[in-house]
């Protein structure tokens, strides 16, 4: 097998165990297979790039994506990330360090940073990590800029359509496919949390039955913050599915909850159920907007900056 085969293997190698993972690990039911996240072969290059975030338009977007070498997930600390515009000539119009961030359950992890597009088009990830030998090893990563997300931007007002709260139900498994779920997370709908003038935090998530490895600890890290932020910022999970109790693991008799449309999620492109995180501020707009796993430092930040 030659090096750049090597390399293709490896990355789809790399992205199947990335999606195969239980979403936590009291959580684990099988579910179909997961839409993959791009893997770039650059057979000149010594790393694959794999996006993580997709819902990216002109303006600032939090960028998450994993680096694979031949032999292993990159874990470095850092990675410098240059953003390019494929004009008519191509162009360096950003430079920024990426942290990574580990990963609950397991040595998993992305890098995450900010970019800010001027313009919607084709445009390029250009990413160098420096190696403990002071090598330097590079991935690029292709991306398409839109001129609005499809789903709710910075910004913008959210949505105000109702999720089911513990009023509507009379057990929170009707609510929830959280093993153990915590019911402070279903009392407000997120109207209710608008009316409030209160900052606060919705995740829309499917614990049990998401595609990718996250969305359990995702919910985890939000109750986690919940009880850090008590009193000073509301907190609300949000079901992905609509008739969790009825599933028994099998996603064939799912239904998306109707919210779920109304934030356009399902206007994504092959979108199956992966976790999004946002952040709403006192003045009832989206202050931060986090697609795929958001560690609990990076969503500190956010809830700090509405804060104050």
């Amino acid at each position: 097998m030659n090096g750049r085969a090597k390399r293709i293997f490896f990355g789809i190698a790399m992205v199947l165990s990335l999606v195969a993972a239980a979403c936590s690990s009291g959580e684990g039911v099988t579910t179909s297979p997961a839409t993959q996240p791009s893997v770039v072969d650059t057979p000149e290059l010594e790393l694959n790039g794999i996006l993580a975030t997709k819902d990216l338009s002109v303006g600032a977007n939090r960028i998450a994506f994993l680096l694979t070498s031949p032999k292993s997930l990159v874990t470095i600390p850092t990675a410098s990330v240059r953003s390019v515009y494929l004009g008519a000539t191509e162009a360096v119009e950003e430079s920024v360090t990426a942290e990574f961030y580990l990963w609950p359950f397991g040595s998993r992890g992305s890098y995450v940073t900010e970019l800010t597009f001027g313009r919607p088009g084709d445009w390029r990830l250009d990413i160098d990590v420096l190696e403990e030998d002071g090598s330097i090893q590079s991935a690029r990563i292709p991306l398409n800029i839109r001129e609005t997300s499809i789903t709710p931007g910075l910004g913008s007002k959210p949505p105000s359509a109702a999720n089911k709260t513990s009023r509507d139900v009379a057990d929170l498994k009707a609510l929830t496919t959280r093993s153990t779920p915590d019911p402070d997370l279903y009392k407000l709908t997120i109207a209710e949390a608008l009316e409030t003038e209160q900052p606060f935090l919705v995740v829309f998530a499917s614990p049990a039955l998401c595609t990718s490895p996250t969305c359990g600890p995702q919910t985890e890290t939000v109750e986690e913050l919940k009880d850090q932020y008590k009193g000073r910022a509301n907190f609300i999970h949000v079901e992905v599915y609509d008739n969790p109790a009825e599933i028994q693991g099998d996603l064939s008799r799912a239904r998306f909850a109707p919210i779920i449309d109304t934030w356009k999620f399902t206007q994504l492109e092959n979108y199956r159920n992966e976790s999004f995180v946002f952040i709403i501020n006192s003045d009832g707009r989206i202050s931060s907007k986090y697609e795929g796993y958001a560690a609990k430092e990076e969503l500190e930040k956010g809830l700090e900056k509405v804060l104050g």
